[in-house]
């Protein structure tokens, strides 16, 4: 007798990329029918700053995930939402990409406290966006499946952990100049190592050691090859693809 085929009647995945278009798009009517000044104070009011901490404000914690500063922000981090989500969301069940999203984004704010407090960034400049929620999936789905291949953002297949490790190069380059500059910057970058650390952790977890080691050599052997990597990303990007395959098949 065949066992019944059991259902995931919860995509968190879906469920979240949903919230933040209707955020967003409440977002737009808000601006449309109470103009910039009022839209603007949604942002301080709602997003997350350390300043609304100390005022009591610990809403923020949650509110900020889900507001976007831009149409090209939303877009972006949806995209990278639904890709990374839906890794992590079909290896681990949803109950856990959940878990993993609020939790990574609870300590990407927690990481932009510190920053704050060390001068790294503005304490009245709120922040918001899902971005440290993404890296903690991020971080999550180069553990549990580092070798998904994915069409995002190229336009061929490219393994899961490979793409990761691009996020996490040029977030942590950009850091990088920010301190050596010893500047203050707005960009959370802070917020996104704090996810990705969550991330990575619920990953080693849920995978266990022996197969996080493995996976912790193969990223050793990429970031030795990355150079050559993003060379021929760029050449990619450059030239027109569709054309080359083309001429393949001829």
């Amino acid at each position: 007798m065949d066992k019944p085929v059991k259902l995931n009647v919860i995509n968190a995945t879906h469920l979240l990329i949903a919230m933040c278009i209707v955020t967003f798009l409440f977002e737009i009517f808000y601006n449309y029918v109470l103009g910039e000044a009022a839209f603007n104070n949604l942002f301080y009011t709602y997003g997350f700053s350390l300043e609304n901490i100390l005022a009591g404000k610990l809403w923020v914690f949650i509110t900020s995930i889900f507001l976007h500063a831009n149409a090209e922000h939303i877009v972006l981090n949806m995209i990278a939402l639904f890709f990374f989500g839906s890794a992590v969301e079909h290896e681990i069940g949803w109950k856990k990409t959940l878990l993993i999203f609020f939790v990574s984004a609870i300590v990407g704010n927690i990481a932009v406290i510190f920053a704050t407090l060390v001068g790294i960034m503005p304490a009245a400049v709120p922040v918001v966006g899902a971005s440290a929620a993404i890296f903690g999936l991020l971080g999550a789905a180069m553990l549990v499946k580092p070798l998904e291949f994915m069409m995002f953002p190229y336009l061929v297949p490219v393994p899961l952990l490979l793409i990761a490790l691009i996020y996490i190069f040029f977030n942590i380059t950009e850091f990088a100049i920010v301190l050596f500059k010893g500047g203050v910057t707005d960009i959370a970058y802070v917020a996104h190592i704090g996810g990705l650390i969550a991330g990575m952790l619920f990953g080693f977890r849920e995978e266990g050691k022996k197969k996080s080691l493995y996976v912790l050599l193969l990223i050793l052997a990429i970031l030795i090859i990355v150079p050559f990597i993003l060379e021929f990303l760029k050449y990619i990007e450059i030239v027109n693809y569709a054309s080359l395959v083309s001429q393949v098949f001829k």
